[in-house]
C-alpha cells in the first residue's frame, strides 16, 4: 500500500487492492478528460489487461509494498519510482509488438503518470503528517508537500500562459499533452534528486538558490535531448523552452521572497498589525526640577571631575577639526569645561559592538558622528548608550531627517530624474518598512541600512530609550541632537506603528473606555509630548502649536476630521454618543473645576464635543463649552443634542473650525 503504515494488520493484498483502486482511479480520470466521457472504447478495453498486467508484474518485480526502515522520503520513494519505470518499458515492448500504435499517447502514458503523482501524494501524507510519521523531519532535512504543490502550479500556469500567447486559446491538442507531460515528469524527477522540494533554511542565499538554478537548467536539458532525439522539432521553441524559462525565473524570485521573509529580521522594528489598533500610552513627563533648561544657560553634567582635563580643545582640534559648526552648536549648548576628557568616548561607527564593550555607568559624554539612519537596531543600540552612561550623563548623535532626502536627490540628479528615484525611493524605505509581509523583505535586502526617519522618530526613539532632548539643530542636511540620559528606557514594546490606535480616556461615571483615532502622527511622537509643549506651547485651540510630529496627510485628515472616524466603532459599542463632552484622559479631566469634574460623570464622551459647535477650542474654551452643554441639556436633554449637532455640522462645513 502506498501509505506504509507499518502496521501487522495490513497485509500485501490489502495494499494491493488499494493501488489497484489507485490505478484505476488514474486512468478513467485521463481518459474523461481526453474523452469527455468515461464509456471505455473497444480498442481501450483490449488495451487494459496490458494496463494491469504490466502493472502487476512491475509490483511483484520491485516488491514496492516491503516495509522499509528509511527514514529518508526518496528512500521510501525509490522502488515506486523503480515500478513505473518497468511498467511504462513493458508496456512499450507490448503496444510496439502488438502494433497498437494508433492508441492515445496521452491516455496510455498519462494515466500511469497520474497513478504514480498519486502514490507520491500517498507517500508524502504517511511519511510527513504528524499522525502517522510522528515525526517533523528526517536526516537534517525539511520537505515541504505545500511547495511542491506551489510549483507544480506555477510550472503547469506558466505553460498554459505561454501556450495562450502563441496560441490565441487554451484548448491543447494531443501534441501538446504530450510534451507538457515530458516537461512534467523531467521536472519532477530532476527536482526530486537536486532540491528534493525541500524548503530553504540555509542562511546563504546563494546555497539556498543554487540546487534550484541547477534543477532548471537540467529539465531544459532534458527536454532538449528528448525534442532532438526524437526529433519532434514541429513544436513550438517558444512554449517548450520559453515556458522552462520564465518558471526558472519565477521560481528564483519565489524562492529569493521565501528566504527573504524567513530570514531572521536584525532589526527592533515591531511588525505593524494592521487589523488591530494599538493601545497608545501618554507617558508621564521625564522633566525634573534639577534639569537645565537651554534658555537658562548651557547644560553641565551633574558630576564634575575636580583636576580633570575638560574635552573642549580635544573636541575642536581632532574630533570636530572639520565640522566646526557642530563644535559651536555644542559649544553653544553644553558647558564643555565641566566634561572631563577621561570619561568621554567619541567615535564614528554604526556596529553596536563599539559600545557594547565599554564599561556601564561609566562616561559622562558619549558622541557618535555615524548617522543612526545605518544601525540595524537603532533602539537597541540607543538603550546600550543608555547603559553606559551616568545618570544626566551627554549623548551626541545625528540622522538624516527624510525631508532632506528629496533635496539630496534633486541635488546630484536633474529634476525629473531626481523625483523619479525619490518616488522609488519612499516607496522601498518608507512604504515597504511599514507593511507587514513587505517589511521582513525590505529589512532581509537593505539590512536596515540608510533607514528613513523623521525628525519625529528620531527624537522620538531617544525619549523611548530614556533620553531627554537638550538641543538639536540641523547641519549639512543632519538633524545634530545633544541629549541627556533621563531614566531608565520604556518597556513598551510595540510604540505607535498600527494605522488605528486607541487611547484611555474617562467614561461615564468616570469609567475608563479606550477611544479609536486613525494615526496622523510619526512613529514614537507620543513620547515628544512633553518636549513639544516646552519649545512651542499651546496653540490658540488648545493643542500643541507648531506640532513637527503630525505627518502631510496627518495634517490633510486632521483638516477634513478623517481621523476621527474609528469613534464611530465607540458609538456602536455604546460606549459614546454623538455629540456632547469631550472625551479627555484622566490627567486633563484633574483640570477641570470640581463641580464640572462631577457634572461631566454623568454623560459619555462623545464624537462631536461641545466646543465644535461653540467655537471655544482654546483649554479654558473647552471647559466653557462642556460647562453651557451640560446646564442646558439638564433643562432640554433632546433639543440640546439637535442643536449642537446642527451647530457642529455648520461649522465644520463653512470651515469655522478644524480638527487641528
Amino acid at each position: 500500500m502506498p501509505l506504509q503504515f507499518k502496521s501487522k494488520r495490513l497485509s500485501f493484498f490489502s495494499n494491493l487492492l488499494l493501488d489497484f483502486s489507485l490505478l484505476s482511479v488514474a486512468f478513467l480520470v485521463v481518459y474523461y478528460f481526453k474523452r469527455r466521457h468515461i464509456y471505455v472504447e473497444k480498442t481501450i478495453l483490449l488495451y487494459l489487461p496490458v494496463y494491469f498486467v504490466t502493472w502487476l508484474g512491475a509490483t511483484l518485480l520491485t516488491r514496492k509494498f516491503r516495509h522499509y526502515d528509511q527514514e529518508d522520503y526518496l528512500q521510501r520513494l525509490r522502488p515506486y519510482l523503480m515500478a513505473i519505470l518497468l511498467q511504462i518499458g513493458s508496456m512499450s515492448i507490448l503496444l510496439f509488438a502488438f502494433n497498437w500504435l494508433d492508441l492515445s499517447r496521452f491516455i496510455v502514458f498519462g494515466s500511469v503518470g497520474l497513478f504514480f503523482l498519486m502514490e507520491m501524494m500517498f507517500i508524502a501524507g504517511a511519511f510527513f503528517l504528524p499522525i502517522v510519521a510522528k515525526r517533523k523531519s528526517f536526516s537534517g532535512y525539511s520537505y515541504s508537500v505545500t511547495f511542491f504543490f506551489l510549483e507544480f502550479a506555477l510550472i503547469s500556469g506558466i505553460f498554459l500562459a505561454i501556450y495562450f500567447y502563441k496560441r490565441g486559446h487554451l484548448v491543447l491538442t494531443d501534441e501538446y499533452k504530450s510534451i507538457f507531460l515530458v516537461i512534467f515528469f523531467s521536472w519532477m524527477f530532476i527536482s526530486l534528486f537536486t532540491h528534493r522540494f525541500r524548503i530553504p533554511e540555509d542562511r546563504n542565499y546563494l546555497k539556498v538558490l543554487r540546487p534550484f538554478i541547477r534543477s532548471s537548467l537540467l529539465t531544459i536539458g532534458l527536454v532538449s535531448f528528448f525534442v532532438f532525439t526524437f526529433r519532434i522539432l514541429e513544436y513550438s521553441r517558444l512554449i517548450l523552452f520559453g515556458s522552462l524559462g520564465l518558471f526558472m525565473v519565477f521560481e528564483v524570485m519565489m524562492v529569493t521572497i521565501y528566504y527573504l521573509y524567513h530570514k531572521p529580521q536584525e532589526t527592533d522594528e515591531p511588525v505593524p498589525n494592521i487589523f488591530s489598533a494599538t493601545l497608545l500610552e501618554e507617558p508621564e513627563p521625564i522633566l525634573e526640577d534639577t534639569t537645565v533648561r537651554l534658555h537658562e544657560g548651557k547644560y553641565r553634567v551633574p558630576e564634575e571631575a575636580e583636576g580633570g582635563i575638560s574635552i573642549r580643545r580635544k573636541l575642536c582640534n581632532v574630533y570636530l577639526r572639520h565640522l566646526p559648526e557642530v563644535y559651536q552648536f555644542l559649544d553653544e549648548v553644553v558647558d564643555l569645561e565641566s566634561v572631563d576628557y577621561m570619561t568621554a568616548e567619541s567615535i564614528h561607527a554604526s556596529h553596536p559592538y563599539n559600545v557594547e564593550v565599554l564599561p556601564d555607568n561609566t562616561l559622562h559624554f558619549f558622541m557618535n558622528l555615524h548617522e543612526i539612519n545605518d544601525i540595524r537596531r537603532i533602539n537597541r543600540y540607543f538603550i546600550e548608550v543608555n547603559k553606559k552612561l551616568r545618570d544626566g550623563a551627554i549623548f551626541v548623535g545625528r540622522f538624516e531627517p527624510y525631508g532632506k532626502r528629496r533635496q539630496r536627490f534633486l541635488k546630484n540628479y536633474s529634476y525629473r530624474l531626481g523625483n523619479i528615484l525619490y518616488v522609488f525611493d519612499f516607496i522601498w524605505k518608507r512604504v515597504f518598512p511599514k507593511l507587514p509581509f513587505l517589511q521582513k523583505i525590505y529589512f532581509g535586502v537593505s539590512k536596515g541600512k540608510g533607514r528613513v526617519l523623521s525628525r519625529a522618530e528620531g527624537l522620538g526613539r531617544l525619549y523611548y530609550c530614556g533620553f531627554e532632548v537638550i538641543a538639536n539643530r540641523e547641519i549639512d542636511n543632519y538633524t545634530y541632537f545633544v541629549v541627556r540620559k533621563a531614566k531608565e528606557p520604556s518597556n513598551d514594546e510595540n510604540p505607535s506603528y498600527s494605522p488605528v490606535f486607541k487611547m484611555k480616556r474617562s467614561g461615564k461615571g468616570g469609567k475608563p473606555i479606550y477611544v479609536y483615532k486613525f494615526r496622523t502622527m510619526h512613529p514614537y511622537s507620543e513620547y515628544l509630548q512633553d518636549y513639544v509643549l516646552r519649545i512651542n506651547g499651546y496653540s490658540s485651540i488648545g493643542k500643541p502649536k507648531d506640532d513637527f510630529r503630525v505627518t502631510a496627510w496627518g495634517k490633510v485628515m486632521r483638516k477634513y476630521w478623517l481621523d476621527e472616524l474609528p469613534q464611530l466603532l465607540n458609538l456602536f459599542k455604546g460606549e459614546m454618543t454623538l455629540v456632547g463632552v469631550r472625551p479627555i484622559s484622566q490627567r486633563f479631566l484633574n483640570e477641570f473645576p470640581e463641580d464640572i469634574r462631577e457634572l461631566r460623570k454623568k454623560y459619555k464622551p462623545s464624537c462631536i464635543p461641545a466646543y465644535v459647535s461653540l467655537l471655544k477650542q482654546s483649554k479654558d474654551g473647552f471647559i466653557e463649552a462642556e460647562t453651557a452643554y451640560i446646564l442646558e441639556k439638564e433643562k432640554h436633554p433632546f433639543t440640546t443634542d439637535l442643536k449642537y449637532l446642527w451647530l457642529a455640522l455648520y461649522n465644520i462645513a463653512t470651515n469655522k473650525i478644524r480638527s487641528a
